[in-house]
């Protein structure tokens, strides 16, 4: 049997299935559609059940990765603020003894262009109010020179990253001066 032989031969089956099959169709009721329809129905409203439940899950995970990492890179940060905050002591301490801290001041300088890409604020604090969500008190001092409740001096400077403290300023906090 030749090639064009067998393809004749499987479009006359083909055209028998396609008979057959009309046949078969012309059979089902108006009610039989309904019942497809509503079972089809059934099977895309638990698909969409399953994709939104997907989709929650998905959404779930990325924000604890999001969170597992900044927990992790704010912890960096931290290290790196201390550092940061040698750097400064150690600038301070030369500038004391005369000595050059033109290097240093560079270093220090890119260090803070790190934080501020990292969006790494230093918090206010000398003649602010206190203010216990951002400052923690370690002394309080008789001051005349400031209202009651001001911060007199900073004792270690404290920072916040994305709105959030991530080290408290520790400072000391002036109190009416009591005469005896």
């Amino acid at each position: 049997m030749s090639e064009n032989e067998k393809d004749e031969n499987s479009l006359t089956e083909s055209q028998e299935n396609v008979e057959q099959n009309d046949e078969s169709f012309g059979h089902i009721t108006d009610k039989d559609y309904k019942l497809i329809i509503d079972e089809l129905r059934e099977i895309l409203e638990k698909e969409k059940e399953k994709s939104l439940r997907l989709q929650a899950d998905y959404q779930n995970l990325e924000k604890q990765t999001i969170d597992r990492i900044n927990i992790r890179g704010d912890k960096i940060i931290l290290d790196f603020l201390t550092v940061y905050e040698d750097f400064i002591r150690a600038k301070d301490a030369y500038e004391k003894e005369g000595g050059n801290v033109d290097n240093l001041n560079g270093i220090i300088k890119n260090m803070e262009t790190i934080l501020d890409h990292y969006e790494v604020k230093p918090i206010e604090t000398e003649g602010k109010k206190l203010d216990p969500k951002l400052h923690e008190v370690v002394q309080e001092i008789e001051d005349s020179d400031h209202e009651e409740g001001t911060i007199a001096k900073e004792i270690t400077k404290g920072y916040i990253i994305r709105g959030e403290v991530m080290k408290y300023s520790k400072v000391c906090v002036s109190k009416k001066i009591i005469k005896e």
